[in-house]
């Protein structure tokens, strides 16, 4: 909408353009040519500033304040009044953002005029700096700006004219928000062919710098403002004289009572003069207050009288439009004019008159001190020599007894009474007679309640209210009584607590005591927390697309597929709810005669419009009188209506039926449970905080610091609705199993935070969780908490009851070969520099082998997060590789193959994992050598070597004989495992001494007895330096002891796990998974021997693959495999063959220890007597 018209012309330059409008709050005249600092209330300036979030958003001062506040524009821009924008402000639009651009380069073609910027820059010349981008037209406030009739100016003639400025700094005190405004020109209003938003004008600016006898209208001002200055300086001298004169009195009065023309003796004996009284006339305060009150204005006025000193030293200097133009702002603004003159001055477009106006202002202001002077003089004359004692006395009698009422009028914030005492609403015969009018017309009132008796704040108690009160005053009136999770008695206290700062801030003292600061803080935070704000993907629970929510899941994470149907689960409830909530609905609109919500809103409209005739209504100082009878009809018709909206609110009280889930992801780390509880809110569309309790070891830190401790603040779940913007976030507990207790002696006065945790992770108790700060409950029912644990039984008893557990398992190398080619790889290709493309391959291509070949060789994890470091190492090689070949240097290969690593990855881990396959020359027999099976602490499972050796007693020593077996364990190994270990060795004494077993060539049967009872074992775990534990390698090494008892070697391709009881019963083990994972991993083991309790555990296993590979399991085959599983012989082997086709493992099942050694040696005739003697069978 601009027209640039030719710069090379500057007496020509003239623009159209659209720009934003601000309307100051104070009665402020900006004029062009001066720096103002100007303090704004955070809201409002978050608000102004909020309109250039598209091209600031680099400034994080900006970005900062407005992360404050949450605004939520109109999608409708154009039908929004101009009042509305402040609490609900948009974006300037396009037209506004070009008119800021043409602006900018009209200011350079007339800096060009004067030889400042070359003709060559102008049409490449474009805001470089973002606060460029911050050009507004300032509209002076015409309400604020009086006439000295105490008139208000007449909007017809002086709302033609704005000042065009740019912020060019901001300052945040933590209170208010100090903008910097350098005003630049003058914009005149013109009317818009096409409609403009309310909040921004089309203003036609006159760059215009051709003045005809420019030499005669400047030195006309010239010698005005010298004269002006000549009368200023004797006014300061004579009013800083007086000052001296009265202080030099000492203690006695400063008005001394004293003959005509006579001198007095001080205390010390020196003759003094009497008193001045220009200090007591107001004019003159007034005045010098202007004058040399602050150090910015003496500052400022210097400089102006060094600018006009100079052209009348140097006759020769020549004065230019620019300069004399901006003379004849400067003068005006930093000189003692009152506003209403700078507003004339500010609409004066023609240049001539602008002159002669100032001219006239400068005149009359040099006639008001000189009257000034001839009135004081005069009344010394009089008071120190014809008044009389009497007279004297009366006058300052009079003076005092004004001074006493001009401050009582200003502390005393009382109303008339006319406007409390004749207002009776006709509202006030539909609550009853809650207003009682006395005999004198006063009314007498107290404090108003609801239908629910919650007390509700009454719009009449603040007609006036301070800016930095006004945000908290805008919640308190129009948002509380409207937020329905929030009790009655929690918005007393709120309500409670509002009164107290409103009467503080009324106070003599002002907003200055220590209380004021603490509950404004409070309010503050309360108005921060997002009430009854939930935010979705869906417009609502009925519309939730499950397949969309499923894809998402699936996009994000490989696998997890309990997790996955977990969440769906919960969607899909939400999702009935949604449809059966509509019906519900409509049949309790019809139940209760409720209209719909248009119909009832267009009654309220027309209910506030009619005001009866009959009511004496008062305008407030800021409003008219039916804008406040609008606003308190609106409040006390939403308090009324507060039930049925509980009921038709579908977003809130559909949900409340159903409580959000409690999960907790249990597993090693690097499995991606951080991950995939940030995938659950991005397919549920909600928003993501996470909090980290690792190390937290505060109760205050979930529950919050109570409000009389200095610095105190919510505790970390409020503060993460607060983050969130929205009452139903997804808040990811992280490393809850990492908490510290309180209940050891050194946090024993902090309290225990696993315990506050109770409250929170409990669907039950969570609808109105209270938090130290806030002191009333809080719905945390729609929150969905997610936890994660490595260990999750390092919780305690009742947290972990609380917790929906779910088991997030280690990754085996057919998981991590997709993960890492689907996910990690594209990942790090885009993270490293290479250009976006669905075409990875192009860039970094990694073939099966190698990646298997990572896997395996070069990372030692459950998850998958040293996987992705390796890979991005390669990664980075490759980005290398990658910028040579652009330059020409070499050609670039993507791919990657398996000898290529030890360049990239360097050389490979040494395998710590060995079995019972490798033999020595000094014992080659594999006799007491059993390969064990471990679970490992970062979640994986490997193979465990347990060696056993043998020797006889009585070899170099016969006298030593039927000493008994002893035996020596070593390899770091814990309690139970030692444990476990004497247990074995006991079963089989057991056996041998009941002649249950036998050897080949057995001479007879206590053969075995003596070899027992002669024998010293040794046995040994490898890898001494990692502890080792647990009662899983219970029948291992049993069976190391039997082999060298017998003499009989163990296969090395078999490797066994499970617990050993005195009866040879094998139990049950854990990590059943893992374990046969680490056998496949190393590469020798072909047969796994496992209890037969754990079947199970493989079968829920088998139906957890087949579902993560894309298969649908079939409900029947399952019944079908438990109820085989409860055979004692099954039949059905499907899940067996499925292990041995995707491991290469044959999986064996042992019930007791005879069945371990039938696996091994296959040999029926170990048992002396099979049938008769044969182990009891243990059955859980």
């Amino acid at each position: 909408m601009a027209r640039y018209k030719n710069p090379k012309s500057p007496a020509k330059l003239k623009q159209q353009i659209v720009l934003p409008t601000c309307k100051l709050d104070s009665n402020l005249v900006l004029l062009p040519g001066i720096i103002y600092n100007v303090t704004f209330s955070r809201f409002k300036a978050a608000a102004l500033l909020y309109r250039y979030k598209d091209l600031v958003s680099q400034v994080s001062i900006i970005n900062n304040l407005l992360n404050e506040y949450e605004f939520n524009p109109s999608k409708d821009s154009d039908s929004v009044e101009e009042d509305d924008m402040v609490t609900s402000p948009i974006t300037i639009s396009k037209v506004a953002v070009e008119g800021i651009e043409q602006f900018f380069k009209y200011e350079a073609a007339f800096k060009n005029s004067q030889g400042l910027v070359s003709e060559k820059d102008i049409a490449e010349v474009a805001p470089s700096n973002e606060f460029d981008w911050l050009t507004l037209a300032i509209k002076p406030n015409l309400e604020k700006i009086k006439e000295p009739s105490n008139a208000q100016i007449d909007p017809t003639e002086h709302n033609s004219v704005v000042t065009i400025a740019r912020i060019v700094g901001i300052v945040d005190d933590t209170t208010n928000i100090k903008l910097t405004l350098q005003a630049i020109t003058r914009g005149l209003k013109i009317a818009p062919k096409k409609k403009t938003r309310p909040n921004e004008q089309l203003l036609e600016v006159d760059w215009s710098s051709d003045i005809p006898e420019l030499r005669r209208h400047f030195k006309s001002l010239k010698d005005s403002s010298l004269d002006l200055f000549k009368v200023i300086d004797k006014f300061i001298v004579d009013y800083r004289q007086a000052l001296s004169i009265n202080s030099a009195n000492g203690n006695k009065s400063n008005l001394q009572i004293t003959k005509p023309g006579s001198r007095y003796k001080g205390a010390n004996g020196s003759s003094q003069k009497p008193g001045d009284l220009l200090t007591l006339n107001p004019l003159a305060n007034a005045l010098y207050l202007q004058l040399a009150g602050s150090k910015d204005f003496s500052k400022a006025f210097l400089s102006l009288q060094k600018l006009y000193g100079q052209f009348a030293s140097d006759e020769n200097l020549k004065v230019d439009t620019k300069s004399y133009l901006r003379l004849l702002d400067l003068t005006c603004g930093i000189l003692p004019f009152p506003n209403h003159e700078k507003l004339k001055l500010l609409h004066k477009i023609s240049i001539d008159d602008r002159g002669n106006e100032l001219i006239n202002m400068i005149n009359q202001l040099i006639k008001i001190f000189d009257t000034l002077d001839g009135n004081n003089s005069f009344v010394n004359h009089w008071f120190y020599n014809e008044a009389t004692n009497i007279q004297k006395a009366n006058v300052v009698a009079n003076q005092l007894k004004s001074i006493r009422l001009l401050l009582e009028g200003m502390t005393n914030k009382t109303r008339p009474i006319s406007n409390r005492g004749n207002i009776k609403s006709f509202n006030n015969s539909e609550n009853g007679n809650n207003n009682k009018t006395n005999g004198s017309g006063i009314t007498s009132r107290r404090p108003k309640s609801n239908e629910d008796g919650g007390e509700v704040y009454d719009e009449e108690d603040d007609d006036e209210e301070d800016d930095e009160l006004r945000a908290i005053t805008n919640f308190i009136k129009y948002k509380l009584p409207n937020i329905t999770t929030l009790s009655p008695d929690s918005k007393r206290l709120i309500i409670k607590d509002f009164k107290r700062i409103r009467a503080s801030s009324q106070s003599p003292g002002g907003g200055g005591n220590s209380d004021f600061h603490v509950i404004r803080n409070y309010l503050e935070i309360v108005m921060d927390i997002p009430w009854d704000k939930y935010v979705t993907k869906f417009k609502s629970n009925k519309d939730i697309d499950l397949n969309f929510a499923k894809k998402q899941l699936d996009d994000d994470h490989y696998g997890l597929e309990h997790v996955k149907k977990r969440l769906i689960q919960y969607l899909v409830v939400l999702k009935l709810l949604g449809i059966n909530a509509e019906k519900q609905i409509s049949d309790f609109r019809k139940e209760n005669q409720v209209p719909s919500p248009s119909s009832s809103g267009s009654n309220l409209a027309t209910q506030n419009s009619l005001v009866p005739a009959s009511s004496i209504v008062i305008a407030n100082n800021d409003e008219t009188s039916f804008a406040h009878k609008q606003a308190q009809n609106k409040v006390k018709t939403s308090i009324k209506e507060s039930n049925i909206e509980n009921q038709t609110n579908q977003s809130i009280q559909v949900t409340k039926y159903n409580k959000s889930p409690i999960i907790m992801l249990a597993g090693p780390p690097g499995t991606g449970k951080t991950s995939l509880a940030k995938s659950i809110a991005s397919s549920l569309g909600r928003n993501f905080q996470r909090i980290s309790l690792g190390g937290v070891k505060d109760e205050s830190e979930i529950r919050g610091h109570r409000r009389t401790y200095v610095g105190a603040m919510p505790g970390l779940i409020i503060q993460a609705l607060r983050k969130s913007r929205s009452m139903n976030p997804v808040i990811l507990l992280d490393e809850i199993d990492k908490v510290i207790g309180g209940s050891s002696g050194v946090n024993k006065f902090n309290g225990d935070p696993s315990a506050a945790l109770l409250e929170v992770l409990d669907p039950e108790q969570n609808t109105s969780f209270i938090d130290h700060y806030l002191g009333f409950p809080v719905d945390l029912s729609q929150v969905i908490f997610i936890c994660t644990a490595n260990e999750p039984h390092n919780l305690t008893r009742p947290l972990l009851d609380r917790l929906e557990m779910i088991e997030v398992s280690a990754y085996d190398y057919n998981e991590k070969l997709i993960i890492g080619r689907k996910y990690l790889l594209p990942r790090q290709v885009k993270r490293n520099g290479f250009p976006a493309s669905d075409r990875i391959e192009e860039f970094v291509n990694i073939d099966d082998a190698s990646m298997k070949k990572i896997i395996v060789d070069y990372t030692r994890e459950a998850g998958v997060r040293n996987l992705e470091r390796k890979l991005g190492t390669i990664c980075r090689f490759k980005a290398v590789e990658y910028c040579e070949g652009l330059s020409g240097k070499s050609f670039y290969n993507p791919n990657v193959e398996e000898a290529d690593l030890p360049k990239y990855l360097g050389i490979p881990y040494s395998s710590g994992d060995f079995s019972s396959i490798e033999t020595t020359i000094s014992n080659n027999s594999r006799v007491g050598i059993v390969n064990g099976l471990s679970y490992n602490s970062d979640g994986s499972g490997s193979v465990l070597v347990f060696e056993t050796i043998g020797f006889d007693k009585r070899v170099g020593n016969p006298n030593s004989s039927n000493t008994g077996c002893s035996l020596v364990m070593t390899g770091r190994l814990g309690e139970v495992l030692m444990e476990s270990g004497k247990i074995g060795l006991t079963f089989i004494k057991s056996l041998i001494y009941k002649n249950l077993i036998q050897a080949k060539e057995q001479p007879d049967d206590k053969y075995l007895i003596e070899k027992f009872n002669n024998l010293e074992l040794n046995l040994h775990v490898p890898m001494g330096s990692i502890s080792k534990d647990g009662p899983s390698a219970g029948i291992t090494m049993a069976t190391s002891f039997l082999s060298v008892i017998l003499d009989k070697p163990v296969p090395a391709d078999v490797a066994m796990t499970g617990e050993i009881t005195l009866r040879g019963l094998v139990l049950p083990i854990g990590g059943v998974k893992e374990k046969m994972m680490g056998a496949h991993l190393n590469g020798n083991i072909r047969r796994m021997i496992v209890p037969r309790e754990n079947r199970k555990d493989l079968i829920e296993e088998f139906s957890r693959s087949v579902e993560e590979a894309g298969d649908v399991v079939d409900s029947n085959l399952m019944n079908e495999l438990l109820k085989d599983n409860e055979e004692a012989d099954f039949k059905m082997d499907k899940v067996e063959k499925f292990y041995l086709k995707r491991y290469g493992i044959q999986i064996f099942y042992a019930r007791e220890f005879y069945d371990v050694m039938k696996i091994l040696w296959g040999e029926d005739d170990l048992l002396t007597k099979p049938k008769s003697n044969r182990i009891l069978e243990y059955h859980l």
